[in-house]
């Protein structure tokens, strides 16, 4: 099966309707940074399965979805009110979000009190020092110019495999760095030096945090930290990187999110928090 393309507040938006029964909520999938739609392939395709209403909207600036003038200066918050926008259109959907989107939806679920909220190795929030490896940290130095200055920002193939691809094997590291794109040097900025703020008491869902033991963009301590602050259920799953959803064995994290999602949305209606 594959999605269709629909446009949403000027995004453009991959959806995967239910096969059989559907699900009382949709799900709404947000990508993180340098990826778009296509990071969800393989989600789209399990979850719709299962009867869920699958949504992956590409945020602005890529796969022709609201084209900016500079996507260095795009703001964290900016992606946020895309998600806004997709969520508002398609009624009160599961948030899942992965890396930076994992923040986005963490952020969004503040104010939206969504049915439940999955994150996929979010970024940290405010409060969580992210830059925890030495890796982390000569990375931060190197791109610090196009951070700080808010310029288009692309990691080379040699450090995108080091951090981000690690547990790909080599030929569809070769593939996935392909597909990916420039994105914000004022959103890393955001993110990773001013932070995000998010309050853990405005958080009235269930949440979930997953880690990859062998994740060396958002190692799994740092994770561990995320998970205390926000008051989070936290899986964590030896072998797995930072593209758990689409790394060889994808297929057991998403089952064990499909199990979580069936406790958590347990006796819940449209429109209701369990």
């Amino acid at each position: 099966m594959e999605g269709l393309t629909v446009e949403i507040g000027g995004l453009k938006v991959v959806r995967f309707e239910p096969e059989g029964p559907p699900r009382h909520h949709p799900l709404l999938f947000v990508h993180g940074m340098w990826g778009g739609t296509w990071i969800w392939r393989n989600y789209l395709r399990f979850f719709s399965s299962r009867g869920y209403d699958c949504y992956a909207p590409a945020l602005r600036g890529r796969e022709g979805s609201k084209p900016v003038p500079d996507i260095g200066k795009v703001s964290f918050y900016e992606y946020l009110d895309d998600a806004r926008a997709v969520a508002e259109a398609v009624g009160n959907p599961v948030l899942v979000g992965y890396s930076m989107g994992g923040l986005v939806v963490l952020k969004l679920a503040e104010s939206r009190q969504p049915p439940a909220t999955v994150t996929l190795a979010p970024a940290a929030p405010r409060g969580v020092f992210a830059l925890a490896t030495t890796d982390l940290a000569k990375a931060a130095v190197k791109y610090s110019p196009r951070i700080l200055m808010r310029r288009p920002l692309m990691l080379t193939k040699d450090d995108m495999s080091r951090l981000d691809l690690n547990a790909l094997p080599p030929e569809e590291q070769e593939s996935v760095y392909g597909k990916m794109v420039p994105d914000s040097g004022r959103t890393m900025f955001e993110m990773a030096l001013s932070g995000i703020p998010v309050d853990p008491a405005k958080l009235h869902c269930p949440v979930l945090v997953t880690a990859g033991s062998r994740d060396n963009f958002t190692p799994p301590g740092v994770l561990r930290k995320v998970a205390k602050r926000c008051h989070t259920d936290l899986r964590e799953y030896a072998g797995f990187a930072h593209l758990m959803h689409i790394e060889p064995g994808w297929e057991r994290v998403a089952r064990d999110i499909d199990f979580w999602l069936a406790d958590a949305l347990r006796g819940s209606g449209p429109g209701r928090v369990p």
